[in-house]
């Protein structure tokens, strides 16, 4: 495995990525597709050498409401409980979610945990009539969606 360094110029350019992503995806715009969400979430996720988790909060019209890092883990793992999933939806009156963690370790393909924690996640939020839209694994440069791969 090789351990790349990021130099201060490098540095700065991701993070100003960042922010121009961020301003485009935090203000209302509408997700239609994978594809809508997959580049903020690489560099967001892609390069940590911890496991974060985040959730996308959506409206009625799939817009972000808001983007948040709910917790954070070791290298290959994260604790991350449903019931404050839930309490965040009803802060921001989300009507639907899309989950993401990452993979530090560069495997983008969900664990047997990952799918079983977001069949729990399901069937939280289905209690208050909150759909789970996907979730997204992040590794590196690489990203793949629990839904398309047939996973939730």
């Amino acid at each position: 495995m090789t351990i790349v360094t990021i130099n201060e110029h490098d540095l700065d350019i991701i993070n100003q990525a960042k922010a121009i992503i961020a301003k485009y995806i935090h203000t209302g715009k509408k997700l239609c597709s994978p594809n809508d969400v997959k580049d903020y979430l690489i560099l967001n996720l892609g390069l940590l050498d911890y496991e974060e988790f985040c959730v996308l909060y959506l409206n009625n019209q799939n817009q972000v409401i808001v983007f948040e890092k709910l917790f954070r883990g070791t290298i290959n793992e994260t604790s991350v409980y449903p019931r404050e999933i839930a309490k965040q939806v009803i802060c921001y009156n989300a009507i639907s979610v899309i989950l993401v963690h990452n993979h530090p370790s560069g495997e983008p393909l969900p664990s047997k945990e990952d799918v079983k924690l977001t069949q729990q996640i399901e069937s939280v939020l289905s209690l208050i009539d909150v759909k789970v839209l996907d979730h997204f694994i992040v590794a590196k440069h690489k990203i793949v969606s629990m839904k398309e791969n047939g996973n939730i």
